[in-house]
């Protein structure tokens, strides 16, 4: 009798808690509204970028983040592409989130192996016109969207993957980051890379 109890106590009674909580847990996933959760997510982020923006005066603060893009042929492999998901923009810039949308990895090799590699974790062009200037393969792309000066920091998942980047532009004028500057946007993109990476695996 006594070994029954003991049975009862250490292992079914723990066996039915799990198979409770899991029960409970379905329930709670289906009364989540996923469309909601989205919106929330994606207005607390637009609130950060728009505080950074006027921080800085910038004319655009926006994030990338990696996806899949498809599949080669014939292998299947996966196609790394990137696409602008949040943006926002001084009023009379235009946006340039729909230019950036499913663009392949493999045409900004450059800018990706320097943010990974590279100690200052991040990409510093004062002025894009500047032929001495390093821009890591992005020149093209800054010119065509009319950005005289960007500046672009990665941002890492809690596992310490990279996730996208964050770009802070300036069309209407080139303007060159003090170091107090572009170490607190730096500190700013990590907050804003925390908000991220939880969206991303909540």
């Amino acid at each position: 009798m006594e070994l029954a109890i003991v049975f009862i106590t250490g292992v079914v009674g723990p066996l039915i808690y799990l198979y409770v909580e899991k029960q409970i847990d379905k329930i709670r996933l289906k009364k989540i509204d996923i469309v909601q959760e989205a919106v929330g997510d994606s207005i607390l982020i637009e609130t950060e970028l728009e505080e950074i923006r006027e921080i800085f005066n910038s004319d655009r603060v926006w994030i990338s983040q990696f996806h899949n893009g498809g599949n080669f042929y014939p292998t299947g492999k996966s196609i790394q592409k990137f696409s602008i998901f949040y943006e926002v923009t001084k009023v009379g810039v235009s946006p340039v989130s729909h230019i950036f949308s499913n663009i392949p990895c493999s045409l900004y090799p450059t800018a990706f192996k320097h943010m990974l590699e590279d100690d200052s974790k991040g990409i510093f062009i004062p002025d894009f016109n500047n032929p001495k200037v390093a821009t890591w393969g992005l020149r093209g792309a800054g010119g065509s969207v009319g950005t005289k000066s960007s500046y672009v920091i990665p941002m890492f998942s809690l596992d310490d993957k990279l996730i996208g980047t964050i770009g802070l532009d300036y069309v209407s004028k080139k303007k060159k980051l003090t170091k107090d500057e572009w170490e607190t946007f730096q500190i700013k993109a990590g907050r804003v890379s925390g908000y991220i990476s939880s969206y991303l695996y909540k």
